[in-house]
């Protein structure tokens, strides 16, 4: 389920002109050396002589340090996506919940991906090659989908993955390049140390040099996504190399937490819950957008049909009063693919969806929706106007002139001075010229 990103701004951050990450670079290299983050590495390399204790201490300590190490990690690249680079900007209301659980996730991406090298490599060696290649280069694509998506499921698609790599362009080459390089040069500056460190030493030096690059590499990584946030649809709260000049709105934070509560349900397969979930708070303001768009959502993916249609009916003007018109039509169109005799209550609602359906290039939702208008709205002055939204579908979208033509004599009879009769006239100007009926 997609998040709620409701941000106010100061500016339209498409037009934000974000300098390039390779021009960047000394800022990601002196990151661990921010005072946040250079504190908890040197506390996390001291714990590192814990893996002198056998077995035991090595399982433990390590798993635990790898764990609070990639936590970091992904909270510097998510941060570091929606413009915040800096440690000293970091808040604890900017964290979400749900990437504590990125490393879980991102292991058993590793554990798929190493299933497929290995499977190929058992075929060919020279597959087995070119399949480490590819997941070596969808390795930080999946590090950002995972930040944007916090879906396991997300992380594996292919598609989704190609989506965030030509999202972000030439730019994913060189980000791959880079990384490259801090993954060679990591093991290089270890053998440095280890010649003139002394032996006491070696265990949490080893350990810092570690870490000093995997934030490095993770600052590097969200500052990609900053840079391209547009393409990524990330909203970000800072503009580049300026003060938070943009505020997060609190409805927006508590949606996006409402969200992913609905969206754990859904996915722990309790349906029930999530749908009462949902409407409870629905319950408690009912003009509020956000949640009705999460009952509607969830609605979508359970049998109750006519809950669904019942609640488009308040759901579908709200989006419309809101120049939400694509949108609304979306949702029309989810009902009437579940239930084909749905129609709209109100002939205002329903001339807009067929306005927009035209905007939209889908001629016959025009239909659909003009179809029994008249009847249902009889006497409503939009009438003439939804008979030439009609023509036009016809003759200019489904090259069905004369279908147009005569929708327009019922016109021509019951609207004769009409704008909407004058202008389907004009639609149908060469028609009605080889018929002869022009005025």
């Amino acid at each position: 389920m997609n998040s709620i990103r409701d941000v106010r701004h100061s500016g339209d951050s498409s037009e934000w002109k974000i300098p390039p990450f390779w021009q960047k670079l000394n800022n990601f290299f002196l990151f661990p050396l921010q005072t946040e983050p250079l504190l908890y590495a040197l506390v996390l390399s001291a714990c590192s002589y814990g893996l002198i204790f056998g077995p035991i201490g090595i399982f433990v300590v390590g798993l635990g340090l790898m764990l609070a190490v990639s936590r970091y990690a992904f909270k510097v690249s998510a941060l570091a996506s929606r413009g915040i680079t800096h440690s000293s900007d970091f808040r604890a209301s900017q964290v979400d919940e749900d990437w504590k659980w990125l490393p879980w996730k991102f292991f058993a991406v590793l554990v798929v991906f190493g299933i497929f090298v290995g499977f190929l490599a058992t075929r060919s060696l020279t597959l087995g090659v070119v399949a480490n290649l590819v997941v070596a280069f969808l390795i930080p694509a999946t590090w950002m989908v995972l930040i944007n998506t916090n879906s396991l499921s997300s992380a594996i698609n292919p598609f989704e993955l190609l989506a965030t790599i030509f999202g972000i362009g030439k730019s994913y080459l060189l980000l791959c390049f880079f990384l490259f390089l801090l993954q060679q040069g990591s093991p290089m500056v270890m053998t440095m140390l280890l010649k003139v460190a002394a032996p006491a030493l070696v265990l949490p030096l080893m350990s810092f040099v570690m870490i000093y690059f995997t934030w490095v590499m993770a600052s590097m990584i969200g500052y990609v996504m900053y840079q391209h946030h547009a393409a990524l649809d990330i909203e970000p709260v800072q503009a580049p190399e300026g003060p938070a000049s943009v505020q997060i709105d609190p409805a927006a934070l508590e949606a996006k937490r409402r969200d992913a509560v609905v969206a754990r349900l859904v996915q722990d397969n309790k349906m029930d819950e999530a749908v009462n979930q949902a409407r409870e708070w629905l319950r408690e303001d009912d003009e509020s957008l956000p949640d009705h768009r999460r009952y509607f959502r969830v609605l979508k993916l359970t049998e109750s049909v006519d809950t669904l249609a019942d609640h488009a009916q308040r759901f579908i003007p709200k989006l419309l009063a809101q120049q939400r018109a694509g949108e609304a039509l979306d949702a029309w169109v989810s009902c009437v693919k579940r239930k084909p005799d749905f129609k709209l209550d109100s002939a205002q609602f329903s001339y807009e969806l067929a306005q927009q359906a035209w905007k939209a290039g889908k001629p016959r939702y025009v239909l659909i929706l003009a179809k029994e208008f008249e009847k249902r709205f009889a006497g409503s002055s939009l009438i003439p106007s939804m008979l030439e939204l009609v023509v036009r579908a016809y003759k200019q979208g489904l090259e069905q002139p004369m279908q147009g033509v005569h929708v327009y004599m019922q016109m021509k009879q019951r609207f004769p001075g009409h704008a909407s009769t004058k202008e389907a006239e004009w639609v149908l100007r060469d028609e009605l010229e080889e018929l002869g009926t022009t005025p």
